[in-house]
């Protein structure tokens, strides 16, 4: 009898201890889910803020060069993170280009001389490409702040070595959430919590169209941080990180009503660990045969009554005798 009432009281132990077991359960799946959801509704119903977004193109692509004109339609200036061994290569920028890239108001970044992944290579090796690249970049005459890592691969031999070759940041290639991750920051801070590893979304690829990459950035609007997007190719799906010419210009469009509305600013790298701002577009000058015009108009009609007025002024001949 003693055996089979211990029996039943341990089966009812583990009946109760199941029950317990599944609350716990179903009690942590009903956490996760209002930390899901309830920072959703929260979020949807803030208004957004100014946020800093960044446009970074990687790599020294020979296509990158089509953002020009539009980029200087929209009165805007990106970030070209450029591989230096690479310069005037069939398929990458020339240095030509990229200096009429940077007569724009555009930052010229390093991303090492061969665009290697860095981690697990000797530290002599990694010096070579992160100091080398931006030595190489300075001799051609460009303002070198900043460095993106290749893949956004770094380890911490890597980050002391951009902050041995004197570069004021360094940017990888992710941290930040994409729509789907709410546990994860939705915008970098400024100053960034590691200068040596600045967080973005990631690199964007063909899937990400226009409507995707605003969400990005309204993210970021809800906690008025730093979104940095990171293009590659600028073409019709030839690469898988590529975005289309026309996504890109529609992005533009978006950002530039944004900015009018005091939404987003848009800043080079340089400009938003400084904390400087755009400068503004210069005013519209008149039409030079309109000014010219004017010009001799006022002096023709000016002119002889200054002269008058000197001569009297002067007692000159005219003054006495009149």
């Amino acid at each position: 009898m003693c055996a089979v009432e211990i029996l039943r009281t341990e089966r009812g132990f583990a009946r109760w201890l199941a029950t317990r077991l599944r609350q716990v359960v179903l009690l942590c799946i009903g956490a996760c889910l209002a930390a899901v959801l309830l920072p959703s509704v929260v979020l949807t119903r803030r208004a957004p803020r100014t946020a800093v977004v960044s446009i970074e193109f990687d790599d020294t692509l020979a296509d990158q060069l089509s953002v020009r004109s539009m980029l200087a339609e929209h009165r805007m200036h990106a970030t070209f993170f450029v591989n230096s061994g690479r310069l005037d290569r069939p398929g990458y920028l020339t240095v030509a280009a990229l200096r009429a890239l940077a007569a724009d108001g555009h930052e010229i970044g390093g991303h090492t001389v061969d665009h290697v992944r860095l981690p697990g290579l000797p530290a002599s090796e990694q010096r070579q490409q992160i100091c080398e690249d931006r030595r190489a970049l300075l001799a051609l005459g460009f303002a070198v702040s900043d460095f993106a890592y290749p893949w956004g691969a770094h380890d911490s031999v890597s980050a002391e070595m951009v902050r041995s070759c004197s570069y004021d940041s360094a940017r990888r290639a992710g941290g930040l959430a994409f729509p789907s991750c709410i546990f994860c920051p939705r915008a970098e801070s400024i100053p960034p919590r590691d200068p040596t590893a600045t967080r973005t979304p990631g690199s964007l690829r063909r899937s990400q169209h226009a409507p995707e990459i605003q969400d990005l950035v309204r993210r970021a609007q809800k906690d008025a941080g730093w979104v940095q997007l990171i293009f590659h190719h600028i073409c019709d799906a030839c690469a898988e990180y590529s975005t289309s010419s026309q996504d890109f210009s529609t992005l533009l469009d978006w950002l530039a009503k944004e900015r009018d509305a005091g939404r987003v600013v848009v800043l080079t790298v340089r400009q938003a660990l400084q904390g400087t701002t755009p400068p503004r577009p210069p005013p519209a000058l008149p039409a030079l045969g309109s000014l010219t015009d004017g010009t001799k108009r006022r002096r023709g009609a000016q002119g002889p009554r200054r002269r008058a007025a000197r001569r009297r002024r002067a007692g000159g001949p005219q003054a006495r005798a009149r």
